[in-house]
């Protein structure tokens, strides 16, 4: 979609949603920070300012932090990056907006407008039954140091050892894209070469009878002689033994059953057709990946080619969960081929070229000149009438010139028969290759996938001849490398901003602590949810989770070291950080968390019809992401307000040791 010269799309959308939850966080700390000052009986004015001052680079840090996670993704390269980076580059730019202002306007607003009342002033920060039970847990989780971070580790450990046990049994699955329910779908048909347009029509049209009866499907379209996606065009110009029809369900909430459901029965339903290959296919989200199963078969010759093609797909033809089984190999397409008798013809003085533009010329046709009407310019092409050119017998009454004015049958000189030949024949690195592709549908794309490649591993290859997979499997590994290497540049970045932030290693290390940490809750809400993980949006949420989780951290040690420059103990220095940042740590989780929610869920607003839609196709493709990040951050919002200043004090007592023993000054 395309809005004022902007791109629109589904990534943009996205990251606004995503957005969403975060654009309040810095505010939410800048304005609680502002609202404690006022509690401690300084005036709007100077709260504002003192308020901006203390938390204004912990801001900033904490920005700068989920910009750096965001900031790798936006050089995504190839088509899959034309289509991911624009949701970076929203977020980047809604938060670099909210950054400007949580530390500009929020301010000057609160100076302006906010109140305290005289009941509030110097009040208790354990009012709440919530914030007393948090003190309790992080006494205990003081006192107890060692337990509290070989708990954190072993619930990781623990989470993560069930997790790949789920996916090891196939109870989870890894995949490129979430697999969503179609909207459109597409049943492509392809005849042998040389079936006329009124055959494929024919088939075209009993598809359509098949189709017809589905309550769930709108309407139908039939194109004839168009090429299926992924199909070369042929030379000749035509397609006329191919065919699509193409399939557009009711809208979601209007559905009986899912439209998966229904192309299974399609599919069930064709899948003894005879005359044409059948491909039953649902429309695609995303960037083009090819197919789930893609198995490429190079090599020179192109019989053995064809001979290695049957074979692999009699193989893998029985597993569970593959379907629409096809290849590219043109097998049939009919010719007629003119053997040239070259000493017959060479006595009566004709070459092979002029027997060739003979027939050429007589079938179809040879240029003669051309017919101008005003500007228009028109071939003149002289051929056979179309009733002399249809049996094979026309052909050979053809009468050729030679040289001594006399003219011979084509007989004479030439022997006729018919035969096939292929219709296309694609090359990659200069190798002839036989592509063989297949839908999944029941089971996870990969896990059908590691059953081709186990089948096809025992198949005799001749010296030359490889099998290779490509398709979405290809897409799949080049996407899970970028986003590996995007989120250790991500760390890397983050680990600059901290270290500028704290000067301090330590206090670093306790951070990236809590992001390592955090990767339990993303495998919890993935087995809670009993969701896939998805290598684009899990990656990416996990991505944005490393720099969001931050935030809090930095702001609760930022406030820490200031209590400890002030000449606070070590303990009630932790003790009040936590109980003070509390409730803006709590606030920034859950903003971000109810941001996020919709996505997860699927709510949203049908304004044709003013009615709330929950559970809908939003939640399909954004709902690994969202898990991810949700769980995530809820993970990590305990970890920032227990384990971090338990390892604070860790770190704070292995440096006072350090310092006693080699007689050096300790800074905080």
């Amino acid at each position: 979609m395309y809005f004022n010269g902007l791109t629109l799309n589904i990534m943009t959308l996205g990251g606004l949603a995503l957005g969403a939850g975060m654009l309040v966080d810095n505010a939410i700390v800048i304005v609680e920070n502002i609202y404690r000052h006022m509690q401690e009986g300084n005036n709007r004015v100077e709260a504002a300012r003192i308020a901006a001052s203390e938390v204004g680079w912990p801001v900033i840090s904490s920005t700068l932090t989920t910009l750096c996670a965001l900031f790798p993704m936006t050089f995504w390269p190839g088509l899959m990056g034309e289509f991911m980076k624009f949701l970076p580059l929203t977020l980047i730019i809604t938060l670099t907006s909210s950054l400007f202002v949580a530390l500009v306007i929020n301010p000057t607003v609160c100076a302006t407008f906010m109140r305290v009342k005289p009941g509030e002033v110097q009040p208790d920060v354990e009012r709440t039954r919530v914030v007393r039970f948090y003190r309790r847990v992080l006494q205990w989780a003081l006192k107890h140091q060692g337990a509290t971070i070989g708990l954190a580790v072993g619930v990781l450990l623990m989470i993560g050892a069930v997790f790949s046990f789920m996916v090891s049994a196939n109870i989870l699955g890894v995949e490129l894209f979430p697999d969503t329910e179609p909207n459109r779908a597409f049943v492509e048909i392809k005849a042998p070469e040389g079936t006329g347009l009124e055959t494929s029509d024919r088939y075209a049209r009993i598809v359509e009878e098949v189709v017809f009866p589905e309550q769930d499907v709108k309407y139908t379209i039939a194109e004839i002689g168009v090429a299926p996606s992924g199909e070369a065009r042929s030379d000749s110009g035509g397609q006329a033994h191919m065919a699509k029809v193409s399939l557009e369900f009711v809208d979601s909430e209007e559905r009986h059953e899912s439209s998966d459901l229904v192309l299974n029965r399609v599919r069930a339903a064709l899948s003894n057709f005879t005359g044409a290959e059948i491909k039953v296919e649902k429309e695609k989200e995303g960037p083009p990946t090819g197919a789930p199963v893609s198995i490429e078969v190079s090599g020179e010759n192109v019989v053995v080619l064809q001979r290695l093609v049957s074979q692999a797909r009699e193989k893998i033809k029985g597993i569970p969960g593959l379907v629409d089984l096809k290849d590219d190999f043109s097998r049939a397409k009919p010719e007629i081929r003119v053997l040239v008798d070259r000493e017959k013809a060479t006595l009566l003085g004709l070459s092979t070229a002029d027997i060739s533009v003979l027939v050429k010329a007589a079938i179809s046709g040879s240029k003669m000149g051309v017919y101008r009407q005003g500007k228009d310019e028109y071939d003149i092409i002289v051929r056979l009438p179309e009733a002399r050119r249809q049996n094979l017998a026309d052909i050979e009454s053809l009468l050729v010139p030679t040289n001594s004015g006399a003219p011979v049958p084509l007989t004479t000189v030439a022997k006729l028969e018919f035969g096939v030949g292929f219709g296309s024949i694609r090359h990659i690195d200069q190798k002839r290759v036989v592509t063989i592709t297949g839908n999944t549908t029941g089971r996870n794309s990969n896990d059908v996938l590691l059953d081709v490649q186990n089948r096809l591993a025992g198949i005799d290859l001749p010296a030359g001849y490889r099998v290779d997979y490509s398709g979405e499997q290809e897409e799949q590994q080049k996407a899970s490398a970028f986003l590996v290497k995007a989120f250790l540049i991500a760390l890397f970045l983050i680990v600059l901003v901290l270290i500028t932030q704290f000067n301090s290693i330590s206090q670093t290390i306790i951070v990236m602590t809590s992001v390592v940490l955090s990767l339990s809750g993303v495998f919890l809400g993935l087995i809670l949810t009993m969701t896939n993980f998805g290598i684009i949006m899990t990656g990416i949420g996990v991505i944005s989770l490393a720099g969001v989780v931050v935030n809090n951290a930095i702001v609760l040690i930022d406030y820490i070291n200031q209590l400890r420059r002030q000449g606070v103990e070590l303990y009630d220095a932790l003790l009040r950080a936590g109980l003070i940042r509390f409730r803006p740590v709590m606030l920034t989780a859950i903003t971000t968390i109810l941001g996020l929610l919709p996505m997860a869920v699927g709510v949203s607003f049908d304004f044709r019809n003013l009615s709330m839609i929950v559970g809908g196709e939003s939640a399909q493709w954004w709902g690994p992401m969202a898990v991810a990040v949700i769980f995530g951050l809820a993970i990590a919002t305990l970890l920032t307000l227990v384990v971090v200043p338990v390892l604070y004090a860790l770190f704070a007592r292995i440096k006072e040791s350090m310092a006693k023993r080699f007689q050096v000054e300790t800074q905080v």
